[in-house]
């Protein structure tokens, strides 16, 4: 039996874990819903440290009122105004952020599990402590909820190792649903990964392959086994194409993609050290990206930045399909005499042995060798070079991907998805076409592991040489900025985050300025 009181309690617990949970949810689901993350997040680390100081203080005074001959009475309003600022405490952290958290029927899930388990275990203590304690001593059960902030960190990762091993066999459910659906179907499967160029290459891909087929293409950046399935479930009679971005961030990843999609066409755009911190090693991320080239079947067609032949060359890489080299220098599909303007580029594209002028609206040299990669795949699918020519004429900017938003005022370069450093070093490239001011905003590049620091000090002395203004964005990184702008000779601002750089943006942008917005962070990597 209960104490009255207690079912009042426990409903306010019930609640109460529903605000605590979503900081945690948010940012495991960040990183798939890997709970190795929780405590590498800063925010977590502040917010535990700040339900301890709630706790210490609720206990000093839960213990005065002990004292009290109604403590009955006090004890109850103690409890009450400890759940009331729990919540509060949670309800103020949860402010705007970059990437929202998104109630996916996963994230659903986990909550409603954390909320019930929770839940069941202050249920059962309580009811475990009414057999133990005598009315007189009641009152101390309840200071057991001022407890929940200590044991909450390891009651939601027991609950959220469950959860995942479960989400785990549902997911291969789903997996297994979208290959054999993608065997039945009548299409033609093009599967495109790399460390940078993905999105973009499927999009240019997407418009000019549209000229003769119909295509399903995963939108935006779904790159995963899960939003590859997502995708699959709006696969028709009508489709011709399927067309899969493929994302990996660890060993594996490439390879259980290829399983699913089994493509009969692979574009692998390029290769660095994006994602270095967890591959491991530059070796580990080579043959991961390589697994979309050696696991397609020997009647297949793998379209392959040229910048890569070397690689591939020194590593004896085994690939039993057609190899189609493409991209800014000699090979099967190239373009040259490439000029950049602050209004887009033109160039010569070459298909063998004949050569088209060609231009886009796209800006920075990296988008037309991007443009050659899935020109050469067009190509290989025969599409003509004189439809492929037309089609690059009204390619759109791929948003928040060197996408130029132009003002009255000023320009905005729109990098914020850029995230390596070759996509770095290009848009600075082309930052430099513009006239007047040159401003860049950067929080800097993660996720390099070892080479982060000297990475990030490379793309300070790179943005030196091109810019006027340099906003730096957050502080682990913007230190290293700093050591590579050590030289530079304009102004350099740095503000804790972007949205208080955003409220100064009046203060040093001017008219006829150019703004290059490079490389966006999460909220979780700001932590």
């Amino acid at each position: 039996m209960f104490i009255r009181g207690d079912w009042f309690f426990i409903l306010l617990s019930f609640l109460t874990t529903a605000f605590m949970a979503k900081p945690y949810i948010y940012v495991i689901q960040q990183d798939n819903y890997r709970l190795q993350c929780i405590f590498k997040s800063k925010t977590i680390r502040q917010i535990f440290l700040n339900d301890m100081l709630v706790m210490l203080v609720f206990v000093g005074v839960y213990i005065g009122v002990s004292f009290l001959h109604s403590r009955a009475f006090w004890g109850f309003l103690v409890t009450l105004f400890f759940f009331v600022a729990e919540m509060v405490l949670y309800f103020a952290e949860d402010g705007d952020k970059k990437k929202p958290l998104k109630y996916t029927k996963r994230a659903v899930r986990g909550f409603c599990a954390i909320m019930l388990v929770e839940t069941a275990v202050i249920t059962a203590i309580l009811f475990h402590l009414t057999g133990i304690y005598d009315d007189d001593l009641s009152f101390f059960r309840y200071a057991g909820f001022l407890l929940i902030p200590v044991f909450y960190p390891l009651i939601l990762i027991v609950t959220m190792s469950v959860v995942n091993a479960f989400e785990r066999i549902n997911n291969l459910r789903y997996e297994r649903k979208t290959t054999n659906a993608l065997k039945k179907a009548d299409v033609l499967k093009i599967a495109i990964t790399g460390s940078y160029g993905k999105t973009s290459v499927k999009n240019f891909l997407k418009h000019i392959l549209e000229v003769k087929y119909h295509i399903l293409a995963t939108p935006e950046s779904y790159n995963t086994p899960m939003g590859i399935s997502k995708t699959v479930k709006g696969l028709d009679l009508t489709h011709q194409v399927f067309i899969a971005e493929m994302g990996a961030r660890r060993v594996g990843d490439i390879k259980k993609l290829m399983k699913i999609v089994n493509p009969d066409v692979s574009v692998l755009t390029g290769i660095n050290a994006q994602h270095l911190e967890t591959f491991k090693s530059q070796e580990n991320i080579n043959n991961e990206k390589m697994q979309i080239a050696t696991m397609l079947h020997e009647n297949g067609k793998v379209v392959i930045n040229g910048n890569l032949k070397r690689l591939i060359e020194e590593n004896n890489y085994q690939i039993s399909a057609q190899i189609i080299y493409a991209g800014a220098e000699e090979n099967s599909v190239f373009a040259s005499d490439i000029k950049i303007a602050d209004d887009g580029c033109t160039f010569n594209l070459h298909f063998d042995n004949d050569v088209y002028s060609a231009s886009t609206q796209l800006i920075g040299r990296h988008n037309v060798e991007n443009i050659a990669v899935a020109s050469a795949v067009a190509y290989a699918l025969g599409i003509s070079p004189k439809h492929i020519v037309e089609r690059i004429e009204t390619i759109e900017p791929v948003p928040h991907r060197l996408e130029l938003i132009q003002r009255d005022v000023i320009n905005i370069i729109d990098d914020t998805f850029n995230g390596n450093p070759d996509g770095a070093k290009a848009a600075l490239e082309t930052l430099q076409y513009f006239k007047g001011r040159k401003i860049v905003i950067t929080p800097g590049l993660v996720e390099l592991g070892d080479m982060e620091r000297d990475e990030n000090i490379l793309l300070g002395q790179r943005i030196g040489s091109v810019a006027d203004v340099v906003v730096l964005i957050g502080d682990k990184r913007s230190e290293q900025l700093k050591r590579g702008l050590q030289d530079f000779q304009g102004e350099i601002m740095h503000y804790s985050t972007l949205k208080l750089a955003e409220q100064h943006f009046k203060d040093f942008i001017r008219i006829g300025d150019t703004v290059l917005l490079l490389n966006d962070l999460p909220d979780v990597y700001e932590d």
